[in-house]
């Protein structure tokens, strides 16, 4: 007998990786735009023997490069926001209405879910638009730092264009380019990550760029993932506290970088009944009591394993499972 309650917390897994790999592809275009117009923008300074030299100009370039962010990058945040969180919102109801057995009051959303939705839109909102103010202060912090000390432009190109997508940032070379498109393509094909992390070692090492860094692409998708997963989280977690569901278990795959705690949950390692199940309090007990990396500060219900979590839990009735632990709704 199929197990509705394990489908239809991994049917809103998928959506939401769906969702975020539909969303990171025109999270490259936007950025690869920001770093063309930038740098045409930083093109256009005064130069001396190649070299930039005027201060005032150099700090009347800031409102154009907030310009830009705002005109592209938040654009882009509000589709996120809006048209993301909608659907997944959607997608909630859809399993709520698909299990059933709870109250049909609560099977649907309610004037309080939507007015939920509707501060978790903003709240996240503020979230990615703070990206934005901080890398126009980063990216005219460097027009500024290069015509202080007199850089050549290519310098100066190079870090506004690592700025903004970091590893990523277009190259002249053909080779380099092509593996940045072969990574930005296939970074969420399952069945190539090893040919993507050969193609990132060979960006590192053929031409030395520095994976880490604080560009503007690692941090617009680290709120792109975090947003769609914690929003899902967030009005799971209400709907379910509002129909009196107490009761959770944890979904998700288990893959070579899962963290400790979520393959234990998953895999049964915590498991104090038959069917997997835990009380609200047990989580909460669960996480104070452990460290991990990449573990986040908050409710364990939203937060789940922390930065990067593709896992989610599903609020449930102990009554729908046998003394075998096999549900039977």
């Amino acid at each position: 007998m199929s197990d509705i309650v394990k489908d239809s917390t991994l049917y809103r897994i998928k959506q939401i990786e769906l969702a975020e790999a539909e969303y990171y592809k025109s999270l490259i275009k936007t950025l690869d735009r920001i770093e063309r117009e930038v740098v045409s923008l930083a093109s256009r300074l005064p130069l001396t023997d190649g070299k930039l030299i005027e201060l005032q100009a150099a700090i009347a370039i800031r409102p154009q490069i907030k310009a830009i962010l705002e005109r592209e990058y938040l654009a882009w945040s509000d589709t996120v926001v809006r048209d993301g969180f909608n659907k997944q919102a959607k997608r909630i109801e859809k399993t709520f209405k698909r299990i059933g057995n709870i109250p049909v009051a609560f099977q649907e959303l309610t004037k309080g879910d939507q007015a939920l939705i509707q501060n978790l839109k903003q709240q996240y909102f503020t979230q990615f638009k703070d990206v934005s103010n901080t890398f126009t202060r980063r990216l005219s912090e460097k027009v500024y730092q290069n015509t202080l000390v007199g850089s050549e432009f290519t310098v100066l190109e190079k870090e506004l264009r690592q700025t903004i997508n970091g590893i990523y940032a277009s190259a002249d070379d053909p080779e380099a380019q092509k593996l940045v498109d072969y990574i930005n393509d296939n970074k969420f094909n399952k069945s190539k990550q090893s040919q993507v992390d050969k193609a990132v070692q060979t960006l590192q090492s053929k031409f030395a760029r520095d994976r880490a860094g604080e560009n503007m692409k690692r941090y617009a998708g680290q709120i792109l993932n975090d947003s769609l997963r914690d929003f899902d989280a967030t009005l799971n977690f209400n709907k379910s506290k509002d129909a009196g569901l107490t009761f959770v278990k944890y979904y998700g795959d288990v893959i070579p970088t899962t963290r400790e705690i979520c393959r234990n949950l998953i895999s049964g390692v915590y498991n104090k009944r038959k069917s997997g199940l835990f009380t609200i309090d047990e989580v909460r007990k669960l996480w104070t009591s452990r460290s991990w990396s990449g573990k986040k500060s908050g409710n364990p219900l939203v937060v789940r394993g922390g930065y990067n979590c593709r896992h989610q839990w599903s609020y449930v009735n102990p009554e729908w499972y046998d003394s075998k632990g096999e549900l039977i709704i």
